[in-house]
């Protein structure tokens, strides 16, 4: 598809408009490295050295309780697993629901505030040191609702994902990660 004809490609603003490179904020920053993602979680490729990547952390009363750096060719990957069914649900979700807005305070969403919510999903689109676009927030609850809405194909791709690559993640914790949807 025409990038210029995607209607996603329209809401989705890059911070650096102005021409200004815009750093990785420490939020999106890796808990567990206690710095900057330097590695692909699913394949250790070196992230600093110009390649897309995708962050997401998990958070739950606060705490990081999952994160991952994937790289656009791990991510790509992972999207083929996607159900058609599961892509279109999710291009939906986005068309309808997106609020676009630099503010992270808030659930892009819903709105709810972000300071109120028991977990979020915090979502950055990267190259190198730089953020490409303004970091995404999904409450739980736009979380759990856009999970609803992927087929079970999609689902199991994604429990085979986080078997396959965090092996230390407990295979019963409900944290409803976006994994490759953005």
């Amino acid at each position: 598809m025409d990038p210029e004809d995607d209607p996603l490609a329209k809401i989705f603003v890059p911070p650096s408009a102005t021409g200004k490179l815009v750093q990785i904020p420490k939020e999106l920053h890796s808990f567990c490295e206690r710095g900057p993602f330097r590695k692909c979680s699913a394949c250790s490729v070196d992230l600093l050295n110009g390649c897309t990547y995708e962050i997401q952390k998990v958070y739950r009363d606060r705490e990081v309780i999952f994160e991952m750096a994937l790289c656009m060719t791990c991510g790509e990957g992972l999207s083929k697993e996607f159900s058609e069914e599961s892509m279109e649900a999710l291009k939906g979700f986005l068309l309808s629901s997106f609020r676009p807005s630099e503010d992270s305070c808030y659930c892009h969403f819903c709105g709810y505030p972000r300071p109120l919510t028991t977990g979020y999903t915090l979502v950055g689109t990267c190259r190198s040191q730089s953020l490409l676009m303004p970091a995404l927030v999904l409450c739980q609850a736009c979380g759990e609702k856009l999970q609803n809405r992927l087929s079970r194909k999609t689902r199991e791709a994604q429990d085979d994902f986080i078997r396959q690559n965090f092996p230390g993640v407990p295979a019963d914790l409900d944290m409803s990660p976006v994994l490759g949807g953005f």
